[in-house]
């Protein structure tokens, strides 16, 4: 199964907006996307949670409770917040509700619990997940002053973990004035090109639909699972 996992270098930096955004384009294209949140915590409900943004911008595609297995209402990290219920994150149910979706779509979109390194469980992290599923990373980051230092920190921290971070969106998330969101791709560029197969850089303005520049996403997770 196709697939890409969408995991930031901290939390709030609005991986939910940049994966539904992914997703809808991957469905104008006739692709048939399924969405996967294996974790969530903070939201009152499954229809108040990011799980069910995902969903409805895949076109409903399977059931909710498939998109996110395991939901606990406490805004903390996920293994203490399930705790808080006295429940346990399970690590076999987050692999196995990846699992389950390969009968159902054609590529599969999954989007981790705060950062790159952020736990889901007490044993998994989201970069562990994304190394058992095998999938490349879309790395998002809020684009400001010091995007710089947090991508290439993250960016070591993924390949020294074997992980292929196929692509880089610097997304803004507040409406800004800041002259170094302009400023920032260039300043990135300059460093990863350096790499062997660099990740490609885009940008997602802020309440923006359209990547700059376009992202072929498909063949992106087709050139990772390679």
């Amino acid at each position: 199964m196709l697939g890409l996992a969408i995991l930031g270098t901290d939390t709030d930096v609005g991986k939910t907006y940049v994966a539904c955004r992914i997703i809808e384009t991957l469905v104008l294209e006739g692709v048939a996307v399924g969405a996967y949140k294996p974790v969530a915590s903070g939201a009152p409900s499954l229809e108040q949670s990011d799980g069910y943004k995902l969903w409805q911008a895949s076109g409903h595609r399977g059931l909710l409770t498939g998109v996110t297995p395991q939901h606990f209402l406490a805004p903390f990290a996920p293994p203490v917040a399930a705790e808080m219920e006295n429940k346990q994150v399970s690590d076999d149910a987050i692999l196995a509700g990846a699992r389950n979706w390969a009968s159902q779509c054609d590529l599969l979109i999954v989007e981790g619990a705060g950062g790159l390194m952020s736990p889901l469980s007490w044993n998994m992290t989201n970069a562990s997940l994304a190394l058992e599923m095998q999938v490349p990373i879309v790395l998002v980051s809020e684009n400001r002053l010091g995007v710089v230092n947090q991508v290439l920190t993250a960016l070591v921290a993924a390949r020294s973990l074997g992980l292929y971070v196929c692509c880089i969106v610097l997304n803004e998330v507040k409406q800004t004035t800041e002259s170094a969101t302009n400023s920032n791709a260039r300043l990135l560029r300059n460093f990863i090109e350096k790499y062997p197969d660099p990740p490609v850089i885009t940008r997602l303005e802020h309440q923006s639909n359209c990547f700059e520049p376009i992202v072929r996403w498909s063949e992106l997770a087709s050139v990772g699972n390679e």
